[in-house]
């Protein structure tokens, strides 16, 4: 008779979790998709808040140099026929503010006043049309368009403002060069990738926040400009000049009419919003999934509690840390306990293979395996990296005078000061006999050079061991990757040979002193 086909235990618990979490997988795509669109959303409003802000920051710099132009006509020198007072104190007042120019305009638009000029020096006559049409029929301020200063020669935008001198209505005005606008910008912290320009009314680029040099003076892209005639602000994609798709948001300044455009490579903005899709996925599918693992782990267990794995379980101690646990199964208690005893076995002799047996610090072993791993790090990062070599001065002589418990005694001490007085990040190990290395992550020679001589003073400070007081310093070598090597093993002869060096220097030191003194 043959025998019939049973299902496993874990094959039937998988289909159980399958059957109820299909549903809820379901909910959860619903979910992810609106959560995505929400997203996106919510970033367009981010950055269209950002382009408002910025917009009312541009009608700040004109309020400024509004605000500078009215106090300079209160003056009474502002009356005077001559100007020439008054030229001195807008000359003054222009640099406070930051202001390139001031210019007075008479009633025919024609120039009688120029800060760029001395005073009595000729100045161009031909009368700006456009801002003395505009102040006369609103009798408000007029703001420019980026143009060409004809005494200057640079790009500048210039803000006129009505005047009423010798009973007639003139223009002050004044002038503030592109810099100023790039100044907004360079003091807005945009995420990377962002571009940010400043345009005027006509569409052209007053400032940018990337290759400004570049673009000033050129127009933005037709759509731009097009979107900018249509509507005060919005969010569009478009492409840039050179092809590359960009969602553009717009915000237009209130009283100057200027428009802020930030432009956000599509690539960014999907990284960002499908970013948080796919991690939302993966989260879904790591819950969902957990599920079908689990009644995978349950059955694996129920399955070796009925065949029993006692012996291969003591055989293959050599996993991770296990603690006995009540499984519902004696079969199972039983596997949970020689589990847990390889477990102990293997810590143990772990500990043992990577710990110095004296000072239960780390050993030569550990330590070049951890200094393996920061210089693989460092080589892909660019961070910096210390290696510190020392040794105990006198030692031997403690050993000779006092015996050895004396000189473990004060082995284990050293240790103890050199882990307290280092980083949780970084590592002491002994190497052998008295000599110890520290690996100091992520420090560069200044941070190495205070670290050694905290160590050089510590271990100079005296020992108290079984009421004697002994001394026993140490010369301390140092190596810093990448100059002093590339791999754990020159950086440590490097640091070896630093350390000789260093003792060599700290006899001859005391050789002078004692040859001072007597």
């Amino acid at each position: 008779m043959k025998p019939t086909y049973a299902p496993s235990i874990r094959s039937r618990l998988m289909l159980l979790v399958a059957a109820c979490i299909l549903p809820a997988f379901l909910l959860a795509g619903i979910l992810i998709s609106y959560d995505y669109r929400l997203t996106r959303e919510n970033f367009i409003r981010s950055a269209m808040a950002t382009a408002r802000a910025n917009a009312m920051e541009v009608d700040k710099e004109f309020a400024i140099v509004e605000a500078t132009l009215y106090a300079l006509s209160t003056s009474p020198s502002f009356l005077d026929p001559d100007l020439t007072a008054f030229h001195a104190q807008a000359s003054e007042l222009l640099i406070r503010q930051n202001v390139f120019n001031v210019v007075l305009e008479d009633a025919e638009g024609r120039q009688v006043m120029n800060t760029v000029t001395p005073p009595g020096q000729a100045l161009p006559r031909g009368p700006d049309e456009l801002a003395l049409k505009s102040v006369r029929q609103t009798r408000a301020t007029y703001i420019s368009n980026l143009f060409t200063g004809p005494l200057s020669g640079r790009q500048i935008v210039s803000i006129g403002l009505p005047v009423p001198r010798d009973g007639r209505l003139n223009v002050l005005s004044g002038t503030v060069t592109v810099e100023r606008f790039g100044d907004i910008l360079r003091h807005q912290n945009y995420p990377q990738h962002w571009v940010t320009s400043i345009l005027d009314r006509s569409g052209k680029i007053v400032a940018r926040s990337a290759d400004m040099q570049r673009y000033v003076g050129a127009s933005a892209i037709p759509a731009v400009v097009q979107r900018m005639r249509d509507q005060p602000e919005g969010a569009f994609e478009t492409l840039t000049l050179d092809g590359k798709p960009i969602l553009a948001v717009m915000a237009r300044a209130q009283s100057s009419g200027w428009t802020v455009a930030i432009g956000i490579p599509l690539q960014v903005l999907r990284a960002e919003t499908e970013g948080k899709l796919w991690l939302l996925v993966l989260a879904t599918v790591a819950t969902l999934g957990s599920g079908l693992v689990l009644a995978w782990i349950i059955g694996t267990r129920i399955r070796r509690a009925v065949i029993g794995l006692i012996p291969p379980a003591l055989a293959l101690g050599s996993g991770g840390e296990v603690r006995s646990a009540n499984y519902g199964l004696r079969e199972a208690n039983k596997v949970g306990s020689a589990l847990a005893k390889a477990s102990g076995m293997l810590h143990a002799a772990t500990h043992q293979a990577h710990h110095d047996a004296l000072t239960g610090i780390a050993n030569r072993v550990m330590l070049h395996a951890f200094l393996d791993r920061q210089t693989a790090a460092c080589a892909r990062t660019g961070a910096a990296l210390s290696v510190l070599y020392l040794d105990l001065d006198g030692f031997k002589q403690v050993n000779d005078t006092h015996g050895h418990a004396a000189g473990d005694e004060l082995l284990r001490q050293a240790a103890d000061r050199l882990s307290s007085h280092i980083r949780k990040s970084d590592m002491a190990a002994r190497m052998g006999g008295d000599e110890f290395a520290i690996v100091l992550v992520n420090s560069g020679a200044a941070e190495t050079a205070k670290v050694v001589a905290l160590i050089e003073a510590v271990m100079e400070q005296p020992y108290d061991i079984g009421g004697l007081t002994l001394k026993a310093a140490a010369s301390v070598g140092r190596a810093v990757y990448p100059d002093g090597g590339a791999t754990s093993e020159l950086l440590l002869a490097a640091a070896d040979q630093s350390m000789y060096e260093r003792k060599s220097q700290r006899k001859k030191s005391a050789a002078a002193k004692s040859a001072a003194l007597s």
